[in-house]
């Protein structure tokens, strides 16, 4: 399947690692992914908003696996964290898991807080595969 990347010249390049924009095509099967936190395989919480981050984006491609797909499959992702000073730890985890050329569609947004305390960082997704 080709993912069409939109990122016209008629709009300012995007400002970090993502894309304005993916179309799927028509043919395409989509997955919902509903928001991930920072919390392992075991079920512990990661303490620094970097190792969080990395577990979050480790959850996410444990899913599109399961599900057939891969990371070069999310079409969009959406991020939430707690504080703007973690906008560095949470690129370095993502960027740890999420490698190669693919960036999906992205915001990332500072919110007040999460379902617990302890969560710093937790992304909700979309991906597409024919």
């Amino acid at each position: 399947m080709t993912l069409t990347i939109r990122n016209p010249s008629t709009v300012a390049p995007p400002l970090a690692r993502y894309s304005h924009a993916i179309e799927i095509p028509k043919d395409a099967r989509a997955l919902f992914i509903s928001g991930q936190v920072g919390i392992d395989a075991q079920g512990v919480m990661a303490e620094t908003a970097e190792d969080q981050s990395e577990n979050v984006w480790l959850n996410l491609k444990a899913i599109l696996e399961d599900a057939g797909m891969g990371l070069e499959d999310l079409v969009r992702v959406n991020a939430y964290i707690t504080d703007a000073r973690y906008v560095a730890a949470y690129r370095t985890g993502r960027d740890k898991v999420l490698t190669g050329d693919h960036v999906p569609a992205s915001t990332l947004v500072v919110v007040s807080g999460l379902a617990d305390p302890k969560m710093k960082i937790e992304v909700e997704a979309v991906a597409a595969k024919s």
